[in-house]
């Protein structure tokens, strides 16, 4: 992997601090204007005003390196924190992490850009012994909208096709496949299994229409639910639907909440159950 060093020589982004590294934190650049590719982004860093900065920043053509792994950056600072960052890294974690740019430039390629970013990411894994488990979101230590292609649905529709939470855990995947391939371990034959999941809950039978509770029966599914309380507006995956509210529930067609699911719906009239089967 080629990383080319252009390391910071303001003062006011790179304090000098010594660290032991924790975890890494994935960010973007949050500019998609031509021209905003890893070398713009470092000098603006560079600029003495700049009070922000992250050790290495990607974009579809090269990876540089703006401060060592062993200087604390300033990428994650917040007057408050997640308490989960609290407690796996510290109480200030710009002095126990690694910071990654995204660039989003439109005249690059963020699919090269994506691809480098999960070589590099797999790489300092390897070399520190961890595993995806040590990678953070900008957003999972300060709530921040960044990267907002992680975090926020319209931003990974765009980007992805998919909602956030999936489109986070597919990059984890991605640099987990290429961190496991690092050597290569022979493999034991693998087959397949069924899994069959049974919700011990109930549904409504109106007028010959079944409705299912929708979070319950969506989030078991691996869908992302949402819930607007001004208008009580219920989404699956980002879509909207008509549902019937009763003590805190949110009840759909069970065949509405089936066809944005995937799945497959039918009744089992002796039992008086609905089957979803994906």
């Amino acid at each position: 992997m080629q990383i080319t060093e252009m390391l910071l020589t303001n003062q006011t982004a790179r304090p000098g601090t010594k660290i032991v590294p924790k975890g890494l934190v994935i960010h973007w650049t949050a500019n998609e204007k031509k021209g905003a590719d890893a070398v713009a982004n470092r000098n603006y860093f560079n600029k003495p005003t700049t009070e922000a900065s992250a050790h290495y920043i990607v974009d579809d053509r090269q990876i540089i390196r703006c401060l060592p792994e062993t200087e604390m950056g300033y990428h994650v600072g917040a007057k408050s924190y997640k308490a989960e960052a609290l407690q796996k890294l510290s109480a200030y974690p710009n002095d126990c992490t690694i910071g990654i740019e995204m660039c989003v430039n439109a005249d690059g390629s963020f699919t090269k850009m994506y691809e480098q970013t999960v070589a590099l990411t797999a790489e300092l894994l390897k070399r520190y012994g961890w595993a995806v488990d040590k990678l953070w979101r900008h957003y999972d230590i300060t709530g921040k909208n960044c990267p907002a292609f992680f975090v926020d649905e319209r931003t990974a529709q765009a980007y992805f096709g998919k909602n956030a939470q999936a489109a986070w855990e597919s990059f984890k995947q991605d640099v987990h496949r290429l961190l496991t391939g690092f050597p290569q371990k022979p493999q034991a034959p693998v087959d397949n299994c069924a899994v069959e999941l049974t919700l011990a809950t109930t549904g409504k039978l109106i007028a010959g229409t079944a409705y299912v509770p929708v979070r319950l029966v969506a989030e078991a599914a691996g869908a992302t639910v949402g819930w607007e309380p001004s208008t009580k507006t219920v989404t699956v995956n980002g879509h909207e639907l008509n549902c019937l509210h009763e003590n805190g529930t949110a009840y759909a067609p069970a065949r509405e909440v089936a066809a944005l699911l995937g799945m497959e719906v039918s009744w089992d009239a002796a039992r008086k159950t609905v089957v979803l089967r994906g």
